[in-house]
C-alpha cells in the first residue's frame, strides 16, 4: 500500500507540472482593496508572489478580479501547499465554496484529474496522522463541498482503522456534538451542503464502535436529544 504522505507529496508535485502559468498574464483587480503593486505581483511569476497574497484567489469574491478563474489556476500549486500544511487562515467552508464558484470540474481534464488526486491524497494523509496539519473535520468540509459528496469520504474513514483516524473521529464528535451541531450541520461558506442526513447516522452507528467511552457518552446524549432525530413536537424533543 502506498504511503499516504508520499502520495500527497506526489500529488502536490503533479500540480506544478499541470498548472503551468502563462507568461503574458494581465490582471485587473479591485483597487479599493489592493494596491497596483499587489495586482502587478499577482500577475507576475507565481513563485514570486508574496506569501500574504497567495490565498487571495480564495479569500476574495470572484468579482474582485477580471480573471478570477485564471488567477486561481495560476496560483494553485502554491495555494495547495499552504492548504495541506495548515498555513492558511481561511474558513474551511470558504475554500470549498470558492473552488465550486470557479467551476474547477470544468477546467481542462488534466487539471481536474490532478485536483481530484489532491483531494483524495489530502484526505488519506490527514487520516494517517494525528494531529494533522489540518483537522480532519476541516478537510472533510473542503473535500465534501468541492466534490458535492460526503459518503465517499466517510467510506474511506470507515476503512481507515488506525489510531490516528480514530482520534480524528473523536475530535469530530467532541466538536460537532457540542450544542447539537450535528443535527443541523451545513458545510460550505453558504451552508450549501446539508451534511446531517449522512453524517449523523454514520457517527451514531459506525463512529460509536471505535471511539472512547467519554465520546460515546456524548453520542448517547445526542441520540436522545437530537433536534434532527426528535424535532419539535416529538415527545423526546427538548427543543
Amino acid at each position: 500500500m502506498a504511503d499516504p504522505q508520499q502520495r500527497l507529496r506526489e500529488a502536490l508535485d503533479a500540480l506544478d507540472d499541470v498548472f503551468v502559468p502563462a507568461q503574458d498574464f494581465a490582471l485587473d483587480g479591485c483597487l479599493y482593496c489592493y494596491g497596483e503593486a499587489d495586482i502587478a505581483a499577482l500577475a507576475g511569476p507565481p513563485e514570486a508572489v508574496p506569501d500574504d497574497l497567495v490565498m487571495t484567489p480564495l479569500s476574495e469574491v470572484l468579482s474582485h478580479w477580471d480573471k478570477p478563474e485564471e488567477l486561481l489556476r495560476r496560483m494553485l500549486p502554491r495555494i495547495a501547499r499552504l492548504l495541506v500544511r495548515g498555513e492558511r487562515h481561511l474558513d474551511a467552508g470558504l475554500i470549498g465554496t470558492r473552488f465550486v464558484e470557479a467551476n474547477w470540474t470544468g477546467w481542462p481534464p488534466a487539471e481536474t484529474a490532478a485536483l481530484r488526486e489532491l483531494w483524495v491524497s489530502w484526505w488519506a494523509a490527514t487520516l494517517d496522522q494525528y494531529p494533522a496539519p489540518v483537522a480532519a473535520y476541516d478537510v472533510l468540509n473542503v473535500v465534501t463541498v468541492v466534490t458535492g459528496a460526503l459518503n465517499p469520504w466517510l467510506e474511506v474513514w470507515e476503512h481507515s482503522r488506525t489510531s490516528s483516524a480514530t482520534r480524528h473521529l473523536e475530535e469530530l464528535v467532541d466538536l460537532w456534538c457540542f450544542e447539537d451541531q450535528l443535527s443541523e450541520l451545513k458545510l460550505g461558506f453558504f451552508d450549501e451542503y446539508d451534511a446531517t442526513p449522512e453524517l449523523l447516522p454514520w457517527v451514531l452507528g459506525h463512529g460509536r464502535t471505535r471511539i472512547g467511552p467519554r465520546y460515546v457518552v456524548q453520542l448517547d446524549e445526542l441520540e436522545q436529544y437530537s433536534s434532527y432525530l426528535h424535532p419539535p413536537g416529538d415527545p423526546l424533543s427538548r427543543w
